[in-house]
């Protein structure tokens, strides 16, 4: 591959991560409303993190096996991007729709260059950072607010959301600072899988209803497989390579497009539902009733 190829290759990566996890907002709305959202988190994780596995087991093999400090860095990156980044957004959106739930999520790009400016080599705090987190927080509160009066775990799910930004943030930053990183699909497997298994003990925790996953309907399941193929396996990994080629802050920007996806989802689906029912419910023109015909005498009843 050609260096110019080469320095390509990132940004087509994050178009990827902004267009495939803007269009999972709206497939995680559509499993949680049948699935428990903890359980269909470390499902979702946990068969793309055996499937990224195997890839690197091919792929990677030429680089060694990882190191235990090389296990535990990763494994922590995905507890704090999935186990608590994705998870609450999952469990959040059982409250909040997927629109609202990208708009709040945009907050992400503030978080990170926040808490870039604690690392040694970061971006310093400036009055510009401080003012754009107190703006983030305001524009939180009006997208947060309900229209139509206060429904019941409205604001939990937006502290959900918050808290999951902040880990998001977190985990994209310490990333970057792992001392020794592995191989591109060794280090998503790790962070999957790890993810996955904390996910499975939240799920327990919560006493979610597994058997839920049982009487889910084919959309909800498919909603789950689109999530684990692209937004895991294809978005996830993208986004991996991304947090390894270009600034956390350029990451972060994801975030910002992300929103404007969800959105552009959910009124193209809303335009289709009315295109196919103004189709499909025509008005039937009444039918016609017959007037019963007088009967014509034969030759042998008339005079």
């Amino acid at each position: 591959m050609s260096p110019r190829h080469r320095r390509l290759l990132p940004w087509l990566a994050l178009l990827v991560v902004y267009v495939v996890w803007g269009s999972t907002y709206m497939a995680i709305r559509i499993a949680v409303r049948e699935m428990p959202p903890f359980a269909a988190a470390a499902m979702r994780f946990g068969a793309s993190g055996l499937v990224m596995a195997a890839i690197a087991f091919f792929v990677d093999r030429e680089h060694g096996r990882p190191t235990r400090r090389q296990l535990a860095d990763y494994a922590l990156v995905g507890v704090l991007l999935l186990a608590f980044g994705n998870a609450m957004v999952m469990w959040a959106e059982q409250r909040i729709s997927s629109g609202i739930t990208a708009l709040i999520v945009g907050m992400v790009p503030t978080w990170l260059t926040l808490f870039d400016g604690l690392r040694p080599q970061g971006q310093p705090w400036t009055l510009r950072v401080w003012l754009g987190v107190m703006v983030g927080m305001a524009g939180v509160a009006l997208v947060a607010r309900p229209g139509g009066g206060i429904e019941a775990g409205h604001w939990p799910a937006v502290a959900m959301l918050m808290l999951a930004s902040i880990a998001w943030s977190i985990g994209s930053l310490y990333s970057q600072s792992v001392p020794r990183r592995l191989p591109l699909f060794s280090a998503a497997a790790v962070e999957m899988i790890a993810g996955a298994l904390l996910l499975a003990v939240e799920s327990r925790l919560m006493r979610e209803d597994l058997a839920r996953f049982v009487s889910a309907s084919p959309p909800a399941w498919l909603a789950l497989v689109y999530l684990a193929v692209f937004g895991s396996l294809v978005g996830f990994t993208a986004f991996a390579f991304c947090l390894n080629e270009l600034p956390a802050t350029t990451v972060g920007t994801y975030a910002y497009v992300n929103p404007v996806v969800a959105v552009l989802l959910v009124a193209g689906a809303v335009l289709i539902l009315g295109a196919v029912l103004l189709t499909t419910t025509r008005r039937r023109p009444p039918r016609r009733v017959q007037e019963p015909t007088a009967p014509v005498p034969s030759e042998a009843t008339s005079s």
